[in-house]
């Protein structure tokens, strides 16, 4: 429902005499995914598609809020897309178009969970297109594909992770305001704002942010058939590269551009006259193969530090790459 239809339902409430029961929830709900077609295939009675699944921006396990209702995170509009596609008999091939640079550790790897769970359940050949950047968890998620195209002018890379660490307790000293928490045992508030690491605590964090990057690197030599994992761990120092240099270094099956990751599902797909499709909750008119799902994408920089109320937002790992970070 959009914000104009939700303010005049609002105004008649306001306004009506007497008692009126109106189904809030459904008021709340958000748009419905639906299909929408932006190219039509020769078929007339059938048609075989191929399905465009978008993955934009940040990649959070977290709901997006709006004005009128929370917008699906990015973990569950790629489950939907992916069931949706997976519910079509006619979807013979899917394209995986990414243009992230990365997120929350975990919620990368949901993604890119789901995505290889969706070809080893419907044997639907899945090709992976990096848009203008597909680094740390873009990444993580686009090597899930078959097969994996980058534009030429595409940041691929930044293989890695980061835990972020900010010692406020210099600046609260100065305006007269210490924190002094009651806990169990001393590593409860482990990077903890209000004090400096120890030395002991910087390596539990350490071996924290280990494990994490042996799994990305794991992650990447299964999905990169041509790297062993030694050659994948001497590119993986964080370092990006563009599509081209990608392709060069093996981290990319090809240097191409839409329509060459389309064209790569309809051989793979064995489709004569394929209608291209996408998922999206608001349609375009004039869609193509380059238009963007609708929503807005949250940009790396919008991850911020939040003061609660006796808090800090809850520290988290990332596959990202943020440069100034």
């Amino acid at each position: 429902m959009r914000a104009s239809s939700f303010l005049i339902c609002v105004w008649c409430i306001i306004t009506a005499p007497g008692c009126i029961v109106i189904p809030i929830g459904d008021l709340l709900k958000g748009p419905v995914m639906q299909e929408q077609v932006l190219v039509e295939g020769a078929g007339f009675f059938s048609k075989e598609k191929i399905a465009i699944v978008d993955i934009r921006g940040v990649i959070e396990g977290d709901e997006r809020q709006s004005l009128l209702f929370p917008q699906e995170n990015v973990v569950a509009e790629t489950k939907a897309q992916l069931e949706f596609a997976g519910s079509d008999s006619q979807v013979k091939a899917v394209v995986l178009r990414v243009s992230s640079p990365g997120g929350e550790v975990t919620a990368c790897d949901t993604v890119a969970r789901e995505i290889r769970k969706f070809r080893e359940r419907t044997k639907i050949p899945v090709v992976g297109c990096i848009g203008d950047i597909g680094a740390s968890g873009g990444y993580y998620v686009a090597v899930s594909s078959d097969v994996l195209y980058a534009h030429p002018t595409s940041i691929v890379g930044s293989i890695g992770v980061i835990l972020q660490h900010f010692d406020l307790s210099g600046l609260l000293e100065k305006v007269g305001v210490s924190s002094t928490p009651v806990k169990s045992s001393p590593k409860k508030d482990i990077n903890s704002l209000f004090r400096p690491l120890t030395d002991e605590e910087r390596q539990i964090l350490q071996k924290l942010v280990d494990d994490m990057y042996k799994r990305f690197v794991d992650t990447v030599a299964e999905g990169r058939r041509d790297l062993s994992r030694e050659q994948v761990l001497s590119l993986a120092d964080g370092r990006v590269v563009s599509g081209m240099e990608a392709a060069t270094l093996k981290l990319v099956d090809k240097v191409g551009y839409m329509e060459d990751a389309v064209a790569e599902a309809q051989r793979l797909g064995k489709i004569e006259s394929p209608t291209i499709v996408r998922y999206t909750r608001v349609a375009k008119s004039g869609a193509n193969i380059y238009t963007q799902l609708g929503s807005d994408r949250p940009a790396a920089g919008e991850i911020r530090l939040t003061l609660g109320p006796g808090q800090a937002s809850t520290p988290r790992l990332y596959y990202l790459w943020q440069p100034g970070s």
